[in-house]
């Protein structure tokens, strides 16, 4: 009776969901592309492609990640000043650089 009772309640308590605890803080930042990042300023110059990773899929930071001409990756501090303004600056170019979409007239009869 006693092994069965002790059986019973180790498959209730593994059948929960997790908590916030010592498993799943270990493993969140497993999908995460970033272990380390730096805030130092990389000269333009030596920067092939910019990629901004939103929180989500199992990484719970941002993630700014630049790819240099010799094909280094080299993941910056979001929170960087010089950061946010490259981000921005980027940003409003894409905008301002998307060319308007065609308008067809109707033609008169």
């Amino acid at each position: 009776m006693r092994l069965s009772s002790a059986a019973l309640l180790l498959l209730l308590v593994s059948s929960l969901p997790p908590t916030r605890g010592i498993l799943e803080t270990n493993y969140t930042d497993l999908k995460c592309k970033c272990l380390r990042t730096t805030s130092v300023m990389i000269p333009l110059s030596f920067v092939e492609r910019i990629e901004v990773i939103p929180p989500g899929n199992g990484c719970p930071n941002k993630e700014v990640i630049i790819w240099t001409k010799n094909k280094s990756a080299i993941c910056l501090s979001p929170q960087a000043k010089w950061v946010q303004k490259v981000i921005r600056r980027l940003r409003s170019k894409m905008v301002s650089s998307t060319p308007p979409a065609p308008v067809s007239k109707k033609k008169s009869s």
